[in-house]
């Protein structure tokens, strides 16, 4: 099993100064390796008939772009486990305490739940959190999904989204949640809606935390 993690959104709390109203945790979990060999191909095809050079970021990919990426990937078999926080309503003073201790909890919780989905997993998350995330960070994660689940987690590393297809499909996620979610923008479930069968229980989960 893989496990491709990704965020959108920020986990600051000056909502007068910029900070996004939710944080979306969003990890793609395959079951099948030969399910990531055809979203390569999905993937390469999307970026050449769009005559795309860059790695696919959902905020900054053109909207047509980001069509087509969803419906070039429909074929690939994998679920979506995600977590969407709506910051205004979390009062913890440690989840309020650092981006990292709000990533590191969010992330927690979907490895801890996955009520039994979740077994021997390969973690993949964006490399652009190893700033984020510390050795502390990792080994709390670790240590907690396996104490709730035992045996979920084999291992967790860090990817370059450039490089790493899975980790570019869990950003298009979970930007395509945070749009359908958050309030300090206007909303719009488009790309949500076509996704949202793929979080269905038992194997997914869209879980609104806060």
């Amino acid at each position: 099993m893989h496990i491709f993690i990704d965020d959108s959104g920020d986990g600051g709390f000056k909502f007068d100064s910029g900070s996004s109203s939710h944080l979306v945790m969003a990890a793609c979990v395959f079951r099948d390796p030969q399910q990531i060999e055809l979203l390569n191909k999905c993937i390469a095809n999307c970026a050449a008939h769009n005559g795309l050079r860059t790695e696919f970021k959902y905020f900054k990919t053109k909207e047509r772009v980001k069509d087509c990426f969803f419906d070039c990937t429909k074929p690939v078999e994998y679920s979506i486990r995600a977590i969407y926080m709506d910051k205004s309503k979390l009062w913890s003073p440690k989840l309020r305490s650092s981006p990292s201790a709000l990533k590191s909890y969010a992330i927690r919780q979907l490895l801890s739940k996955g009520f039994g989905t979740i077994h021997d997993a390969k973690v993949i998350i964006d490399g652009q959190d190893t700033k984020a995330f510390g050795m502390s960070d990792h080994n709390y994660i670790m240590n907690m999904a396996n104490r709730e689940n035992p045996g979920a987690i084999r291992r967790i590393t860090y990817g370059d989204s450039k490089q790493n297809v899975g980790i570019q499909l869990a950003d298009m996620v979970a930007g395509a949640i945070n749009r359908g979610v958050r309030t300090h923008k206007p909303a719009d479930t488009k790309h949500l809606a076509i996704i949202k069968p793929r979080t269905w229980q038992p194997q997914g989960t869209l879980w609104p935390f806060g």
